[in-house]
């Protein structure tokens, strides 16, 4: 039997094993990679990575399921597990995180509500200190610098 492989050994079964664990290492891994890369502005600012992590996790998993010739229940938590983070991410992504429309936006020529924000070195400012003195521009800007 050197050189032979044993009638027990069933390519198809390790694959499929291979691409049941792969598929949850995938999701997690989008999952690790996201949190460890978020203050990144592009990772930040494009969070659809991670759901197409997920989509190919719950390919992989797909794929599993149907080379899977005996046990299949690796395959199917693996599937299972997936299929819910690519559920739960897109709907979080592409729902839930959403900016919500505001009826309370202003338009061209309106009076801005007095706030205090702090500006680029920290310090308070407030709108009420330059009302009616001159004019004013804000500018609000997004990032880590």
């Amino acid at each position: 039997m050197a050189g032979r492989q044993s009638p027990w050994h069933n390519q198809r079964v390790e694959s499929s094993t291979r691409l049941a664990i792969l598929s949850p290492l995938v999701a997690l891994g989008a999952i690790a990679a996201y949190v460890l890369f978020f203050r990144v502005a592009v990772v930040r600012n494009h969070p659809e990575g991670y759901v197409v992590a997920f989509a190919v996790a719950t390919g992989l998993a797909v794929l599993a399921v149907t080379r899977t010739r005996g046990r299949r229940w690796p395959a199917w938590i693996a599937l299972g597990i997936s299929g819910l983070l690519l559920i739960g991410g897109a709907w979080f992504n592409f729902v839930a995180a959403q900016v919500p429309d505001t009826a309370t936006a202003l338009h061209v020529g309106e009076r801005a509500p007095d706030f205090t924000l702090p500006d680029a070195s920290g310090r308070p400012v407030t709108l009420a200190d330059y009302r009616c003195k001159k004019p004013v521009i804000i500018v609000f800007y997004r990032g880590y610098w």
